[in-house]
């Protein structure tokens, strides 16, 4: 089975439509530095764990047995993506998704995997 059409059919209609509606090159760039960043294991059970709640950095470190500065190192990758954000308690900063559409793209990955 191939998967090239065996006849070579216009659909000008259809493609010009479908051309119109497609992001622009910026939107598609923002989509890919996103979706890179999630594309790293640990960086993606950072998302994961952040999903359940807010975390610090010792806490990540403790659940993923991974170092403060390992942590910290892809907690600022997660927020130059806009992926995270920080809020500052006394000494303390606690990470947390950046919004609910972070928390949708974290959920279906996660049930598509489980498919």
């Amino acid at each position: 089975m191939r998967n090239v059409c065996d006849e070579r059919h216009e659909h000008k209609e259809r493609v010009s439509k479908i051309k119109a509606e497609l992001e622009t090159r910026e939107i598609v760039e923002k989509m890919v530095k996103l979706l890179r960043a999630c594309a790293d294991e640990t960086r993606l059970k950072i998302l994961i764990a952040l999903s359940k709640g807010d975390l610090c950095t010792c806490d990540l470190s403790q659940i993923l047995s991974l170092s403060s500065s390992a942590i910290s190192h892809q907690l600022r990758v997660l927020k130059l993506s806009n992926l995270v954000d920080s809020i500052r308690i006394g000494k303390q900063v606690v990470y947390k998704l950046r919004d609910r559409h972070v928390l949708e793209l974290i959920s279906s990955a996660l049930e598509n995997a489980k498919e």
